[in-house]
């Protein structure tokens, strides 16, 4: 699959499907698998009636492991260089997780460019107890680094990041555990830009006009559906849909009712018939 250098690091990404486009931004703070588990389970589905984008994100996945760009505003950057690499003059914006922040950060950026913005299991990154939360991972992944590979410290916040993943799927679990071993840098780099954020997002919130579908679990263990109310409340033109005993990871744990949410929230404010398509690069 195509990699290029776009803006200043070598991108993995992937295109699927003709039609409106539909970037989908996977989660996950630095390292991982970055866009493989979204391109296995959802390419073919969201293809059907949309070029569908997926990308590993800075120092995650197939994509290079660069020492500098840790930031939010450089990855909103990176999402708009590879859209204009792309020839993709406008496109539905989903954000996963780790994902969001960038989603809406690049609404906020490229408002012109984003038709719609959807985001799932995610938040702001503004409130102080999940701010604590994540300074902890950070903690731990220096102890990792000044241990040399402290595996059952890494285990632990990879748990965190991916809660029950370890029980249901174990083999994944293994293959992040030794790629997180192996790119501590990069997750710590990704984890401070977290922290980073502060309310820069929240405090803008209101200026974003297009229309913005959330979705959230009430049993998200990961990232409190609190905090998707607060999005809701942050968003003027958000709509929510809550999923009554959904843990953190909809798009891997209970996508045939995500994408029944999307498909429906999409075809009321962009009818695929009717929809501007996008040129292919």
């Amino acid at each position: 699959m195509p990699e290029k250098v776009i803006n200043e690091y070598l991108m993995h990404y992937e295109t699927y499907g003709q039609g409106p486009a539909l970037v989908m931004i996977h989660g996950g703070l630095g390292a991982g698998e970055g866009s493989a588990a979204m391109v296995e389970r959802h390419a073919s589905i969201v293809a059907r009636q949309y070029r569908v984008i997926f990308y590993d994100r800075r120092g995650a996945g197939k994509s290079e492991f660069p020492a500098e760009g840790y930031s939010l505003e450089t990855y909103a950057e990176d999402l708009h260089s590879l859209l204009l690499h792309l020839k993709v003059a406008q496109a539905h914006i989903l954000g996963s997780s780790a994902g969001g922040p960038i989603a809406m950060q690049f609404a906020l950026d490229h408002p012109e460019m984003t038709e719609s913005l959807i985001l799932i299991n995610t938040m702001s990154y503004c409130q102080e107890a999940e701010q604590a939360v994540r300074q902890q991972e950070l903690e731990q992944i220096q102890v990792c680094q000044a241990s040399e590979g402290d595996t059952d410290a890494a285990g632990e916040a990879l748990e965190k990041r991916w809660p029950g993943l370890s029980r249901r799927e174990p083999a994944r679990f293994e293959a992040l555990l030794e790629a997180s071993e192996e790119q501590a840098d990069a997750i710590g780099k990704t984890l401070q830009s977290y922290l980073d954020i502060g309310d820069s997002l929240e405090s803008r919130l209101a200026e974003l006009t297009m229309p913005t579908l959330i979705v959230h679990g009430d049993a998200d263990s990961r990232i409190p559906l609190a905090c998707g109310r607060q999005l809701q409340n942050s968003i003027p033109s958000s709509e929510m849909y809550i999923i009554p005993g959904a843990e953190h990871g909809l798009l891997s744990n209970e996508p045939r009712v995500v994408w029944n949410m999307i498909f429906q929230f999409l075809e009321r404010f962009a009818p695929v018939s009717s929809s501007a398509t996008t040129t292919r690069g």
